[in-house]
């Protein structure tokens, strides 16, 4: 069995926490006192090459300091050195992996990539909320670009740092208390990191009818921030009672030619908006009716709805409809874990950190406001170069 010397002094909490670890781990060791200028110092330097403490070697082999030890320990490999068997874990250690490949976790990639960190994507598609959209219109240096071009542009720009990306991955847990973050896939793989950023962004609450899904893209949408400019001069529904719904009708307002509202309860949202969407001479409220159903061939043609209380059925001939009933934040993986508002939202500060050491979050999944493409790519820039700073810092 091979033996670890550790070359330390005395204050040096690095130090402390090296042999704290291995003595948690029942490893033997060697400490060797080094302070500056004395000969461990002077034998540190000729058998490490290191001026920072602490040295340590594995047998007779310097391996850094107490990080290097951690990560070591964790991929198996200072198992390997001591001469005892291998863990059967993964070998391979990331500086970070990011979760999501919307704007906010594409972003990260490209700003961690520049920062030369180790990185892995798992995402289960490439663009994110971004898709739902026709063309965006408001990403700056774009103008009426198409969704479909926008999201190639993004993965072309990642795909050209060669870094390492799995697609159609669900990834089912996060295991993040410790130094060494562990994430697992549903397929039941194990990926570890010294960092992590999530950027799972949201989910429409759908409204889960015929033809919703089929025509999603084609007249089905869920941003009219995004979308509206598309639908200039036609008819259009909005199901929904809440603010979203009524801001997407004052948005519509502006370009469509007749509107629909048509939502499920008496209208929630703010009284302001209510009153606004009422004296619009465009828009019709349909209060307690629901979507049964949305049908077209390659375009949404119609949307038929029926009473909650009559039964009755109407159908309205619209070229789109907005569904506006909510979105629900990509956070189940670690709504145990994290911190998060009242709608499941990541709570983050202002360098995207999560509260748990080595844990970022960006983009759509967290509280920051405003729901935007460029948003959620600034925020996917922050978070990376936050996890190079904490990596930076680690010893």
């Amino acid at each position: 069995m091979g033996r670890i010397k550790i070359y330390a002094s005395e204050g040096c909490p690095f130090c402390d926490r090296a042999k704290s670890f291995l003595k948690e781990k029942g490893i033997p060791f060697d400490a060797i006192a080094a302070p500056f200028g004395s000969q461990g110092w002077a034998q540190m330097k000729e058998e490490t090459g290191g001026g920072r403490l602490p040295q340590i070697l594995v047998s007779d082999q310097p391996i850094g300091g107490y990080s290097d030890l951690v990560n070591l320990e964790a991929t198996g490999g200072l198992s390997r050195l001591l001469g005892g068997e291998d863990k059967g874990w993964v070998d391979t250690l990331y500086d970070v992996i990011i979760i999501g490949g919307g704007p906010a976790g594409l972003s990260a990639a490209v700003y961690a990539a520049r920062k030369l960190l180790k990185t892995l994507i798992l995402t289960q598609d490439i663009g994110g909320q971004v898709t739902w959209a026709y063309d965006v219109d408001n990403y700056l240096g774009f103008t009426q670009m198409d969704t479909a071009e926008l999201v190639t542009r993004f993965e072309e720009h990642v795909d050209k740092y060669h870094l390492e990306k799995q697609v159609g991955v669900n990834v089912a847990r996060l295991v993040a208390a410790g130094k060494i973050k562990q994430v697992m896939t549903s397929e039941d793989e194990i990926y570890f990191a010294k960092t992590v950023i999530i950027a799972t962004g949201k989910r429409p609450k759908r409204l889960g009818v015929p033809g919703e899904k089929e025509l999603t893209g084609m007249g089905v949408a869920y941003c009219s921030t995004c979308d509206a400019p598309l639908f200039t001069g036609l008819d259009v529904a909005i199901a929904g009672g809440g603010n979203s719904a009524l801001e997407a009708a004052l948005d519509l307002s502006k370009v469509a030619n007749r509107l629909y509202l048509v939502s499920l309860t008496p209208l929630t949202g703010d009284q302001v908006l209510q009153d606004k969407v009422r004296h619009s001479n465009k828009v019709e409220v349909f209060v307690e009716y629901e979507v049964i159903r949305i049908s077209g061939e390659s375009n949404v043609e119609a949307v038929e709805i029926r009473s909650v209380k009559g039964g009755e059925v109407k159908k309205l001939p619209v070229s789109g409809i907005f569904v506006e009933i909510g979105l629900r934040p990509n956070s189940e993986m670690v709504v145990d874990t994290l911190d998060v508002n009242g709608v499941g939202e990541i709570l983050v500060g202002a360098e995207c950190r999560t509260g748990l050491s080595g844990v970022f979050a960006c983009g759509d999944v967290t509280s920051v406001p405003f729901k935007q493409i460029v948003v959620a790519a600034g925020e996917g820039a922050k978070a990376a170069l936050s996890a190079y700073t904490y990596i930076m810092n680690q010893r």
